[in-house]
């Protein structure tokens, strides 16, 4: 939730590894070093003393995010959830409690708070994928489906 949360401000994965071995040193370089000063009985877990993991890392999830997270309160909740030390984490209703949810501004009706944009503020923040390409003007316009048309959808 702490990932997902953060990617909302960055617009990208903040730690995509490539391997397991790759997204534990992104892990370390984020959130710190797991030792078990900061994660008590880490080392019941399998593999644990078989990985090679970063030592000496300290946790600097709040000084990479403050450029991206100018909301203190949304930081601190991106700091508490992505906590090395799972009963240390803060849960779901810890986190629905958290002071970002209940502070200015606070949540409201989606349909209102859409109807105050007329063009969609994806076209409107992301850039042009190629260079000339120009962002439509309005909505695209559909064809109504044809119902002797089926579709098979692979995932």
């Amino acid at each position: 939730a702490g990932c997902i949360m953060a990617e909302m401000w960055t617009r990208t994965p903040i730690m995509q590894g490539k391997t397991e071995q790759h997204q534990l040193q992104l892990i370390s370089q984020l959130c710190g070093s797991i030792t078990k000063e900061v994660w008590p009985n880490v080392e019941k877990l399998d593999m644990f003393g078989q990985m090679e993991l970063a030592q000496g890392q300290k946790r600097k999830v709040k000084d990479r995010l403050k450029v991206y997270v100018k909301d203190q309160y949304a930081l601190d909740l991106i700091d508490k959830l992505v906590t090395l030390d799972p009963s240390k984490r803060i849960d779901s209703d810890t986190a629905l409690n958290h002071d970002f949810f209940w502070s200015d501004p606070m949540p409201c009706e989606l349909a209102h708070m859409l109807s105050q944009h007329s063009t969609s503020m994806f076209e409107f923040l992301a850039p042009p994928r190629r260079p000339g390409q120009r962002i439509p003007a309005g909505p695209v316009q559909r064809t109504a489906p044809n119902p002797d048309q089926h579709f098979e959808r692979v995932f």
